[in-house]
């Protein structure tokens, strides 16, 4: 036990050592501890409100995404809307272009059947007129006399309508 005591005095230097341990461990607290805890603190702070600066960007950018894929299918839908808008128009331009042009070409028929009864009608006055002046030539020719106007009318009427008959 001796050997024990010899090592550990007990005397008043260990007192001044436990002073001097306690005023370096406050001197060591108030020159690092303290700056070093606070600078701690400030870059957790910074750190931290990094954190929510970038959760709040990511939250922003999801918005943002969102945002940007409504509207990507609005202007889809949009579009789309568009397109049977203008086809269904096409459409009916088209049928409208068609019955138009149908129409047309109806009256040009008609027309042109109007014209064709017309012309076939004074081809048909004309035949019947040269016909019936035919007829008085060949009966004045036979008869060897001149027949006077009303004479040739009766004639002529007679032959138009004999070859009228004939059709």
């Amino acid at each position: 036990m001796l050997i024990a005591a010899s090592i550990i005095h007990l005397d008043a230097t260990l007192i001044i050592e436990v002073i001097l341990f306690v005023v370096f461990l406050a001197l060591l607290n108030r020159l690092f501890y303290q700056p070093l805890s606070t600078v701690i603190q400030q870059r957790a702070e910074h750190v931290e409100e990094g954190l929510r600066a970038d959760e709040e960007s990511q939250r922003r950018a999801e918005e943002t995404r969102q945002e940007v894929r409504r509207q990507i299918e609005q202007a889809r839908a949009e579009a789309q809307g568009l397109m049977a808008a203008v086809t269904k128009d096409v459409a009916a331009q088209r049928q409208a272009l068609m019955a138009q042009a149908k129409d047309e070409a109806d009256a040009q028929v008609r027309q042109a059947q109007e014209a064709i009864r017309h012309e076939r009608q004074a081809a048909i006055d004309e035949l019947r007129r040269e016909s019936g002046q035919l007829a008085i030539l060949a009966a004045s020719k036979v008869i060897g006399v001149s027949l006077d106007t009303a004479a040739n009318r009766e004639l002529a009427d007679r032959a138009v309508a004999d070859v009228g008959g004939l059709r």
